[in-house]
């Protein structure tokens, strides 16, 4: 049974690997990079402190703190003092950060679609059964050491 799972994991990985590569380069050649774009969508419900987005993303403060400063000197968020304690700094996204995260997002949904087309109606029935399973495992929380 462990093999089992340990073989459908890798496949999981190989596919989901292989979909974020095509979304990646739906946007590629651009400014911005799909990390930029990671971080801007986890902007998207409103403002951040910097150590969440770190953690979040699983890198460390310094590496965040870099991906951040491009995206404030592109224009596309901006940072304040954190209204619960004022000498944290949060993050949030400026309304041309929105727009282009927008723009991105309707590029990489046009892409996908394109590419749901060349399936049948029971290969997208399946992948439309299987979203809420897929859903279900990137919610998880990973344990702590």
């Amino acid at each position: 049974m462990r093999d089992d799972l340990t073989e459908l994991a890798g496949h999981v990985s190989t596919v989901l690997r292989h979909l974020v590569l095509l979304l990646r380069r739906t946007v590629a050649g651009q400014p911005v990079t799909s990390q930029q774009y990671g971080v801007m969508g986890s902007l998207e419900s409103g403002p951040r402190r910097m150590t969440g987005l770190a953690e979040e993303h699983g890198v460390q403060l310094p590496t965040m703190t870099v991906q951040i400063n491009r995206l404030e000197e592109a224009g596309l968020v901006s940072r304040s003092a954190d209204p619960a304690d004022a000498r944290v700094r949060t993050v949030e996204l400026t309304e041309e950060g929105r727009e282009r995260l927008r723009a991105v997002r309707q590029a990489r949904i046009g892409r996908l679609a394109r590419e749901l087309e060349a399936l049948t109606e029971e290969e997208r029935a399946t992948l439309a059964a299987a979203l809420p399973v897929l859903a279900k495992l990137g919610r998880k929380e990973e344990p702590r050491p």
